[in-house]
């Protein structure tokens, strides 16, 4: 059974008041072990790794919007600069999620900031410029909230991504007639003919040598359409979750 919210950050807020170091446990371990304290589970490689894997993930303005700030909810800083960006996740569109923290509550904790300050805080997170895990607030710095799949929100929400205007955009080149946009459904089943993978390219076209492979059955959350090409977010099969295109033919919609 997976924890509800609540428990996960209550969780995470009793992190918080026994000071663990940022050694004892960085931003990725520390939500892992408050899911862990709270009866649960959960393992990723780095806060891009569990970006990519969450149920559901947007800005902080598209998680007020549809009601997602919730107790035990993620939450990710969003890198401009993708230099520091693992090489496994180069090219997905999606870009570098640095850093994750959990909102446990509008000023749920009372906590210092670097300058020794008391404030209010809403945000836990295991912060190596204060090295230990602390108090925060959703201005500094956050940008995104993700769903994680290990843990109970009281709601169940479709496999997708609900990504901001600055995270994903492809580059357009000379601009070009576009063609006439078709209406959009919330998800599709990939289907193979053959039952193998099918390619999820970095661009439109047949030509692109930059592709990831997604299993048949799999669902894929659609963004918008272009000729034969559909733009998705869906899991590949190496466990990542991925924005790009895929060749609208082998998108089953009711």
């Amino acid at each position: 059974m997976r924890p509800t919210g609540k428990t996960v950050a209550a969780a995470a807020l009793a992190l918080a008041q026994s000071y663990h170091s940022y050694q004892d446990m960085d931003c990725q371990a520390m939500i892992e072990q408050a899911v862990r304290n709270a009866g649960g589970s959960m393992d990723y490689r780095g806060s891009n790794h569990m970006a990519r894997s969450v149920a559901w993930l947007g800005t902080i303005e598209n998680a007020q919007t549809e009601g997602k700030l919730k107790p035990g909810a993620l939450l990710f800083i969003h890198e401009e600069d993708e230099s520091g960006l693992p090489a496994q996740y180069q090219g997905d569109g999606l870009g570098d999620f640095s850093h994750v923290g959990l909102y446990v509550g509008e000023n749920a904790l009372t906590d210092t900031d670097k300058n020794g300050k008391r404030r209010a805080c809403d945000v836990v997170h295991s912060s190596q410029t204060m090295g230990r895990v602390c108090g925060s607030t959703l201005k500094n710095g956050w940008t995104h909230v993700g769903w994680a799949r290990e843990i109970d929100y009281g709601a169940e929400v479709l496999p997708g991504v609900t990504l901001g205007a600055e995270i994903g955009q492809e580059e357009t080149g000379e601009a070009e007639p576009e063609p006439k946009a078709e209406k959009a459904v919330s998800s599709a089943a990939v289907h193979s003919p053959d039952g193998n993978p099918v390619k999820l390219r970095k661009s439109p076209s047949r030509a692109e040598n930059l592709y990831w492979k997604v299993a048949d059955g799999e669902t894929a959350s659609i963004e918008r359409r272009k000729g034969e090409w559909t733009l998705v977010t869906a899991i590949c099969t190496d466990g990542v979750r991925r924005r790009a295109w895929m060749m609208s033919r082998y998108l089953e919609t009711d």
